[in-house]
């Protein structure tokens, strides 16, 4: 009985003794350059990225965090300073199948051209599944939340009507485009909504309300209900479909209403906006500091330099 114990002790000895040395092996920090010219340096299995480690594509584009089996896999922070005209981006949260999937925050810019976006959320192979987007160019400041069930997006010409919004105090100036669609059953392929835009030319109004679907673009079209457009400067157009098809049309004269109509509508559908501005509010003020993402070519003080992360 002895002798047994003590051989079934022994085996266990070396087994915790092997797992010891196989967990050294794969904790070790090496520095490896890929047949792409790319380099490594972190934690390896079996000659491959396995652990935390960063590697740098050049100078302009790195990758610092987990990896499984030479793929970027767990969390970790990508950035690229040098995509094709001049686009910067960052990327961090959660990877898989050495791409953007899970929980995660991407920001691109472009600033000469005052160009930022920021979206966070749940992203699904590099693309935003689910989550809140603000969007910069020039002076146009553009809002978008989307899930499986809902989309909503909305947009104001300055910064300074984005704060009094985000404050619920839009008292001075108008808000141009207010976009609602929410789907009441998951197994269902229609929306119910509304689509509003309102401009300074009483020409360039719109309203919609009803039942919508998505054309093979992604794109709300409305399915059943009322569109008002205009046809030009003195009249206006209502449309009424079902089942999307154009059942009837006239002609109203304008006489200069058209766009108070709008922007009244746009004002006693603003309470849609409110369980959603908290979170614009935080990325939104990412973008006012119009924080750049962090260069990789720069000064040796870029955090690109400043990797690999201490672990």
């Amino acid at each position: 009985m002895i002798r047994k114990y003590l051989s079934f002790l022994t085996l266990a000895l070396l087994f915790l003794m092997f797992t010891h040395k196989e967990t050294e092996a794969s904790n070790q920090k090496v520095g490896l350059t890929l047949p792409n010219g790319a380099t490594y340096y972190g934690e390896v299995k079996n000659n491959k990225p396995h652990g935390k480690g960063t590697m740098r594509w050049g100078p302009s584009k790195v990758y610092s965090g987990e990896w499984h089996n030479g793929q970027r896999s767990g969390t970790g922070k990508y950035i690229s300073d040098k995509l094709p005209e001049d686009m910067k981006v960052v990327y961090e949260g959660e990877w898989r199948n050495d791409r953007p999937n899970g929980t995660g925050i991407r920001s691109e810019s472009k600033p000469d051209f005052e160009f930022y976006v920021i979206s966070k959320g749940i992203f699904k192979d590099h693309d935003l599944l689910s989550g809140y987007t603000v969007m910069q160019s020039m002076d146009i400041l553009w809002f978008e939340y989307r899930n499986e069930n809902t989309l909503l997006e909305f947009s104001v010409s300055d910064r300074e009507q984005a704060n009094e919004l985000m404050h619920s105090k839009l008292a001075h100036g108008r808000i141009q485009v207010l976009n609602y669609y929410k789907r009441e059953k998951e197994s269902k392929p229609s929306y119910k909504g509304f689509a509003y835009a309102s401009a300074m030319q009483d020409y360039e109004s719109s309203i919609s309300e009803g039942v919508y679907r998505t054309d093979d673009y992604g794109v709300m079209e409305l399915y059943t209900g009322l569109d008002q457009h205009f046809e030009d400067k003195e009249y206006y157009r209502v449309e009424n479909y079902k089942n999307g098809r154009l059942v009837s049309a006239k002609e109203v004269p304008e006489n200069g209403r058209f766009a108070g109509i709008v922007q009244g509508k746009i004002n006693n559908k603003m309470h849609v906006l409110q369980p959603y501005l908290v979170e614009f509010s935080k990325l939104f003020k990412d973008i006012e500091n119009e924080s750049e993402p962090a260069s990789c070519s720069d000064s040796s003080t870029s955090v690109c330099e400043a990797f690999p992360i201490v672990f």
